[in-house]
């Protein structure tokens, strides 16, 4: 299965392993943002670590991004909607969460930030090994939120890193940064985030909007994710259009069928691979184009990027069908018929150094239960990272085991025994 490592497991007895498999995605929480306002053509941005340009009219429907392992939303909003917001991230019951602060909730000294440390689930027992930080800052109309969960005893650092970010944060009134903001931060909606990357830090961002081709509206989906090893880029085409056919609606396990290779991409691999793929809809078959290029190298500046364009009402007519085509094919000047996207390869990083020092990442642990939701206290339980085993104890009173920093490509294991 396939699950974020950050998600709490449940798992019965009688089901001798339970897998989880750290799949390679932006893994947050897709918040629903405000949609800005249509942007003006020949605009540029920065997105994640990408210089975007674009002669098309495109409305922004929502984003998301994960940086330090953690999630970051932005919201615009005033500054009462903004009270109202810290007071419930403070609440022991709200947003399906129920949690139990562990100190004090810390008032920042910039942008009326706040820092709130908590033990948080989507139901009782709380888990005593992991923590869940969240951190505030609201600025310019925007209120910029990073949430982390952690291992408890990362919980310093984490505390730490969480204000180091909210401080370095710029703020920004177009829907993205400018695409020069590339050569200088991870931007997200409305602002960047002007701190490097350190030791074991992970950044991916995602980015899904509208424009309208020919009176026909269509859909597209931008996401860029740090890798550590080149060895993923080809797993993660794979979990990439996983996530496609889920947004765009396909008919679940149907898989994308490759319909062409355009040309002039595939004999240019510095501007990426491109390829017409069609998925299967409730409402018949549809066109899909991608846009692949991929991790050159294990820097922030040069992630795995994706551009899917889909049409946006699932009953597109064969007249509709053909004029997408002759699009997709008919830009030999830039690197997509919607965006020209560069990663800033060659660009120094201006940012402030992060010291390396054990960062939480994502965190694996599990919650044993007998048949019947009885949580399983004292069982005996082996986990393997990889087919490796890192942890033999037995589980807590409440049926939790240990808690492990686990990565998205690896593939953990829980198997409980009988002794």
């Amino acid at each position: 299965m396939r699950r974020s490592a950050t998600r709490l497991m449940r798992a019965p007895l009688l089901a001798a392993m339970a897998l989880l498999a750290a799949c390679s995605t932006t893994n947050t929480t897709n918040k629903s943002l405000l949609p800005s306002a249509d942007n003006p053509v020949n605009t540029s941005y920065c997105i994640g670590r990408l210089a975007v340009t674009t002669d098309v009219p495109l409305h922004f429907l929502g984003s998301s991004a994960q940086f330090y392992w953690g999630d970051i939303d932005t919201y615009r909003e005033d500054a009462a909607s903004y009270a109202q917001r810290l007071l419930s991230a403070q609440a022991s019951a709200s947003d399906g969460k129920v949690r139990q602060l562990i100190k004090p909730v810390e008032t920042l000294a910039q942008d009326d930030g706040r820092v709130i440390v908590a033990h948080a689930e989507d139901a009782l027992p709380l888990d005593p090994n992991v923590v869940q930080v969240t951190g505030f800052a609201h600025r310019d109309g925007t209120t910029f939120r990073f949430q982390k969960t952690a291992i408890s005893r990362l919980q310093d650092i984490t505390e730490r890193r969480t204000k180091e970010i909210l401080a370095s944060i710029t703020s920004s009134a177009s829907p993205f940064p400018p695409a020069a903001q590339s050569q200088q931060g991870f931007c997200v909606m409305h602002g960047t985030v002007n701190l490097a990357p350190g030791h074991d830090w992970h950044e991916a961002s995602r980015v899904e909007g509208e424009f309208t081709l020919q009176e026909t509206r269509y859909r597209f989906s931008l996401r860029s994710r740090y890798l550590r090893s080149l060895s993923l880029n080809e797993q993660e085409v794979t979990n990439q259009r996983d996530l496609l056919l889920a947004l765009a609606g396909a008919v679940p396990d149907s898989g994308l069928a490759p319909i062409s290779e355009l040309s002039g991409a595939a004999g240019n691999p510095s501007q990426g691979s491109a390829r017409l793929l069609e998925m299967t809809t409730a409402d018949g078959k549809q066109q899909v184009y991608e846009w692949h290029m991929p991790a050159v190298s294990t820097a922030p500046s040069t992630p795995a990027t994706f551009l899917y364009i889909w049409p946006a009402s699932r009953q597109a007519s064969a007249r509709d069908q053909a004029n997408f085509s002759r699009w997709v094919v008919a830009h030999p000047q830039q690197t997509t018929p919607l965006l020209q996207i560069q990663q800033m390869a060659s660009s120094v990083i201006r940012q402030q150094a992060t010291p390396a020092v054990e960062e939480s990442r994502l965190v694996y642990r599990m919650q044993l239960h007998y048949h019947g939701d009885q949580a399983a206290g004292g069982r005996h339980y082996v986990i393997y990272k990889d087919g490796q085993k890192v942890d033999d104890g037995r589980s807590d009173a409440n049926g939790f085991t240990k808690a492990h920093n686990a990565d998205y490509d690896q593939v953990w294991t829980t198997k409980v025994l009988n002794k």
